[in-house]
């Protein structure tokens, strides 16, 4: 059951290439913080409270809900609904989502000695997850796609972190929590500057927004 909510996890990524509604997205970012929360219930060796609730704060209130309603409410305000215009199309997206999707299962079907020391499936899965979020935040244009992006990549660290970091899971979870709500509240406000200068949340807008008056 753990590995079919792993691949799971990295089939998402394959829903984020192939639609551009902006509303799906974040449907998904819901759809993997409780994908995520499964996984660490299911992998936690021994039960533990306090463990169990940080996953809890961390998976489904930080990832399923704040971070997603905070995205949903940007968009409403910015009436910036889908996301058009990347550089690929989303037919090709798609096709090299996959291949990377496809090559992440090839990596964790390898037989290394070094893989013995981590769960493969979690390493190849949350390596091709990284890859493919970083693929989108370069073909992209649209802030708020790029804020989304940024949180399936660190999504996809997070699972990362679950393979590597057995001995410490909480401090480096800690870590990646902390840089995904500096993240998001700074970029949230970029776009709220971008939107009130701009008439759209082009990327290109970021650069022009240093000899933009402030607008409180």
């Amino acid at each position: 059951m753990e590995n079919a909510f792993i691949i799971l996890f990295g089939f998402t990524m394959l829903y984020i290439a192939a639609t551009s509604r902006l509303a799906a997205h974040i449907n998904v970012l819901v759809l993997q913080g409780i994908l995520l929360f499964l996984i660490c219930f299911l992998d936690m060796n021994e039960f533990s409270i306090l463990n169990f609730l940080f996953i809890a704060f961390e998976t489904l209130l930080i990832k399923s809900i704040i971070i997603p309603r905070f995205l949903g409410g940007l968009i409403k305000r910015t009436k910036e609904y889908r996301d058009t215009e990347a550089n690929i199309h989303h037919f090709y997206s798609l096709f090299i989502s996959t291949v990377i999707l496809f090559g992440g299962f090839l990596i964790s079907n390898l037989n290394m000695p070094a893989m013995k020391l981590i769960n493969p499936l979690y390493f190849g899965v949350s390596i091709a997850v990284i890859i493919i979020s970083l693929f989108f935040i370069t073909i992209k244009h649209k802030v708020i796609s790029n804020v989304i992006d940024f949180i399936t990549m660190e999504n996809g660290i997070f699972l990362l972190s679950l393979s590597v970091a057995k001995e410490m899971p909480m401090i480096v979870n800690l870590g990646v929590l902390l840089d995904l709500f500096i993240a998001v509240f700074i970029l949230g406000l970029l776009v709220k500057h971008i939107n009130t200068k701009f008439d759209d949340l082009e990327i290109a807008h970021l650069s022009d927004l240093r000899d933009c008056e402030y607008v409180d």
